[in-house]
């Protein structure tokens, strides 16, 4: 008998004069020990799903249909008093976000041990020994020093191991993880993963992971459910998902995912990303025949007017589409703007030498005294040719926004330089400020918080323009309309606000501002990273086709390496404000010779089921604290190769092949003599 049993569920929310449904006749069955997978993009009802079982709506949201069946309790009958002695208790939840989940003034110890003397009557010493076993249980770090710590104390990746044991604490039978990684770096995020996969097999605990990340799925759930506008469209076992899917829109979402192992076929060809046209309806539009028929290739008239039943197979595969597919949709592989018969070094157009960038810390206080330094960015150089696309990889606090903030001037350089090669004089003085500027332009990670609320697109696409007094008004007008077209908005965008458009649209805004200039240099700071899939693989497209066609370099800041890799030409490999390694991206990714850099390869979740095992150790640990850099190497603390040679000498430069060079006392391979730099 499933553990879990959830039945035609239906949620609703209500507006001033109506309600709407975000989920619509959902049903599944979860057994003990079991992982059921829950994909589908931003708004599809998938966390909606998970909050309704755990009745854990907002105000204006209520189950008003169906089943949810625990363990023989239907938990849609109960009310808030009657659900208390189930949620925390025979079933958790892990939240997306640590930080704002977990009682700022509430320490560690006290927030585990709250659910066992609530459920279980423990007293306090019996509570703080269980949190102590629990802490161990999620491998924290000194398990018995984080009771009397406080959230904000603690990394991302420890604050998630304390809400994993305050979920775990009652050992639960059904735990719903909602997004449990999406802001963690990849190696903390296999961590995460190993530790829920590890617990679930101890406790026989069954499990629903929401993700958006096809990759997090591939081979971490035994079953997979693909949600679109609130409905389930498609189910299965994870493998016939991955590999047999039946639904146009699973085939586009599986497609739309850069892959490390697709990427850069061979020397200056890509593979283009699928992506799938126009946007997810909203809740309150009127939905008639197909939810995904108006974005569907093979839509009908059929699809647009009637809703198809969701039909079983024989194998357990389940999908509701009147024109299925047949697996997953071919590679598109396109011309870089490189000739691929004609591959030369491009021209270099920036040069970054020696660069350094350090931030004082001060005391608190009336008179705030300097107490020592954050060695942000620390003796980094490498070069952009023209036409070039640089990616720029490595974990959360690593200095790589940092360089790029250095490189387009927001940041003033402690030490080094950074010098553009435009074949042309630089003015001198405030002029040479404004020319360098014209240059260089940034794109940022979050589109919204860097548009100005206030002013409506056409201001911000054209503030740059009148900053650097270019053309009349009417100039600026047509540029405004040339530049919305550039990034596939419509001429009405113009007039609307940031707040109207979606993520991906208002990341297309913040490309149109940066090339408002006509820049040669774009560092492009996480841009995609805030995006589901498929609006991901718009923006990568559209990056790539603006470069082919002004012959823009690019400089791509990301902790996804599978996104880096598709795109860029060079990848520069960041620890810890050093620049630890740098190759081709084919050549990075085949052959590394960092063992940091082997170790971020081995952390990514790759969208394939192919039953394969890990054959390196995944990274453990955190990275130390920029305050105080561990001696010699720097990344010697986490390495399983270090010894006293890395803890008193920095590792020198050497070089493995044409463009490929890495720092390391214990290379993966050995240096090439005389090999180019």
């Amino acid at each position: 008998m499933p553990v879990l049993s959830v039945r035609n569920l239906r949620t609703e929310f209500a507006l001033r004069e109506t309600s709407v449904a975000a989920v619509e006749n959902i049903s599944f069955d979860l057994e003990a020990g079991e992982c059921l997978g829950i994909v589908g993009e931003s708004g599809c009802g998938k966390t909606t799903t998970g909050l309704s079982i755990m009745q854990l709506l907002p105000a204006n949201g209520r189950v008003s249909g169906g089943q949810i069946i625990l363990d023989g309790v239907d938990l849609a009958q109960l009310d808030d008093k009657q659900m208390r002695s189930f949620r925390g208790n025979q079933i958790a939840l892990i939240p997306q976000d640590p930080l704002t989940s977990l009682n700022p003034i509430q320490k560690i110890g006290q927030q585990i041990g709250e659910g066992l003397r609530i459920h279980r009557g423990a007293t306090k010493e019996q509570a703080r020994k269980r949190a102590i076993e629990v802490l161990e249980m999620v491998s924290m770090p000194r398990p018995a020093e984080r009771l009397d710590q406080y959230p904000f104390e603690l990394s991302g990746g420890l604050r998630q191991r304390v809400m994993i044991a305050m979920a775990l604490v009652c050992e639960p039978k059904v735990l719903i993880a909602d997004e449990p990684t999406t802001a963690l770096d990849v190696t903390i995020q296999a961590q995460i993963l190993d530790i829920l996969d590890r617990l679930r097999a101890e406790l026989n605990m069954a499990m629903i992971l929401i993700t958006h990340d096809m990759g997090v799925i591939a081979n971490r759930a035994d079953r997979v459910a693909v949600m679109y506008a609130g409905e389930m469209i498609e189910a299965s076992k994870t493998a016939g998902l991955f590999q047999e899917m039946r639904h146009p829109y699973t085939q586009s979402l599986l497609a739309s995912v850069p892959v490390l192992s697709q990427a850069n076929q061979k020397s200056g060809s890509r593979s283009r990303l699928m992506s799938i046209p126009g946007l997810p309806p909203t809740l309150t539009e009127q939905l008639i025949g197909c939810r995904f028929a108006p974005r569907c290739e093979y839509a009908t008239s059929q699809c647009r007017s009637t809703s198809p039943d969701l039909t079983t197979t024989s194998d357990e595969h389940s999908y509701a589409c009147f024109h299925p597919v047949s697996g997953p949709a071919p590679v598109e592989v396109v011309l870089s703007h490189h000739d691929a018969t004609e591959m030369q070094a491009p021209t270099p157009f920036l040069r970054v030498e020696n660069l350094v960038k350090e931030f004082p810390i001060r005391s608190n206080g009336v008179i705030r005294r300097k107490t020592g330094i954050i060695n942000a960015v620390s003796d980094v150089s490498f070069e952009v040719g023209r036409g070039e696309t640089f990616g720029l990889v490595g974990e959360s606090g690593c200095g790589k926004t940092t360089v790029g903030r250095l490189i387009v001037g927001l940041e003033e350089l402690t030490g080094g330089s950074v010098t553009f090669e435009t074949g042309e004089q630089e003015p001198e003085g405030r002029a040479g400020e404004m020319y360098r500027s014209q240059q260089r332009q940034m794109m940022f990670q979050d589109p919204y918080s860097s548009l100005d609320p206030r002013q409506r697109v056409e201001d911000i696409v054209s503030e740059p323009l009148e900053i650097h007094q270019i053309g009349t008004k009417q100039d600026r007008q047509a540029r405004v309309k040339q530049l919305l077209a550039s990034v596939g908005l419509p001429p009405d965008a113009a007039a609307r606000y940031p707040h109207e458009f979606s993520g991906g649209q208002r990341q297309r805004i913040g490309l149109a501002r940066a090339l408002a200039l006509n820049p040669q240099l774009i560092v492009a700071d996480e841009p995609v990273s805030a995006l589901d899939v498929s609006i991901q693989a718009q923006v990568l497209n559209l990056m790539q086709d603006l470069q082919d066609e002004l012959g823009l370099s690019y400089i791509l800041i990301s902790h996804d390496l599978a996104v880096v890799q598709h795109a860029s030409d060079r990848i520069g490999v960041m620890y810890l404000g050093k620049l630890v390694e740098v190759g081709p991206a084919d050549e990075v990714f085949r052959n590394p010779v960092h063992p940091y850099t082997r170790a971020l390869i081995d952390a990514v979740p790759v969208p394939v089921v192919d039953g394969s095992v890990q054959m390196h150790k995944p990274l453990e640990g955190e990275i130390p604290s920029a305050a105080n850099p561990p001696s010699g190497c720097r990344f010697r603390t986490r390495c399983a190769f270090a010894d006293d040679i890395c803890v008193e000498v920095q590792p020198e430069v050497n070089f493995y092949g044409d463009g490929h060079t890495a720092a390391c006392h214990h290379p993966l391979r050995s240096p090439v003599l005389n090999a180019k730099k």
